[in-house]
């Protein structure tokens, strides 16, 4: 598999290389950014187009591996309460079987008593 990624990284920046130095005129133009609204007046310094590729491109990427780590603690602290609950209701569910299982062995172990009817002639009372 690593293998795979390194040709297809390797074909990948082969086809991008190929195209900037067919391209190279054209990507090599200058460009000028300006933003004119109400008194705020900018202009950028003309910077050659592959450049503000360039800068957007890491712009994006800064901005999206942001977004994505903010997204992994977000699920990590909802992970870690719905473990932690779990964990809780496990305890729950454990305690509430040892109740039962205490309470059922205790139940079975009794003897009778001098006052209680022998437990056949409980049944056949029932009966």
């Amino acid at each position: 598999m690593r293998f795979i990624k390194f040709v297809l990284l390797v074909v990948f920046f082969l086809f991008f290389m190929v195209f900037f130095v067919q391209n190279q005129a054209q990507l090599s133009t200058m460009l000028e950014l300006k933003f004119n609204m109400f008194t705020l007046n900018w202009q950028a310094q003309p910077l050659p187009f592959y450049m503000v590729v360039l800068i957007f491109f890491v712009l994006g990427a800064l901005f999206s591996t942001v977004f994505f780590v903010i997204d992994r603690i977000r699920v990590g602290s909802i992970c870690s309460d719905a473990q932690a609950k779990a964990r809780s209701l496990q305890q729950e569910v454990d305690a509430l079987k040892a109740k039962q299982s205490t309470a059922l062995a205790t139940s079975s172990f009794t003897a009778p008593t001098a006052g209680s009817p022998a437990p056949a002639a409980e049944s056949e009372a029932k009966a």
